[in-house]
């Protein structure tokens, strides 16, 4: 029954994420964002990813790593880049994503102690 529970909620979180198309919900179905793709910075939007470029050699993969974005608006450095529509990805997806990661984790709460 345990094991049953703890495959329910890891469906569960993959149903919360998978539910994400970052090209579509956070970047108006544009494949970049900020500069076009061979000027930097840009964010890289798929459906499934959302990648930060600041240079050629220097990528910061998104999805799922709310940490990594609230560091980066806090990052004085970040805004100096001028790249208004970067940062406004940014608060969005931090802002959503950060929640849906909050309610997948707590429907796994709710069923561990049902």
């Amino acid at each position: 029954m345990k094991a049953f529970l703890v495959l329910s909620a890891v469906v569960i979180f993959a149903l919360a994420v998978e539910a994400v198309n970052f090209k579509k919900d956070y970047c108006k179905n544009q494949d970049y964002v900020g500069n076009p793709g061979s000027r930097y910075p840009h964010l890289h939007c798929g459906k499934s990813f959302l990648t930060l470029s600041r240079s050629k050699s220097q990528h910061d993969n998104l999805e799922g790593r709310c940490n990594k974005v609230a560091e980066l608006l806090s990052d004085p450095r970040f805004f100096y880049a001028g790249i208004k529509e970067i940062t406004v990805v940014l608060q969005a997806y931090r802002k959503d994503g950060c929640r849906l990661r909050r309610e997948a984790l707590y429907r796994l709460l709710k069923l561990n102690n049902a």
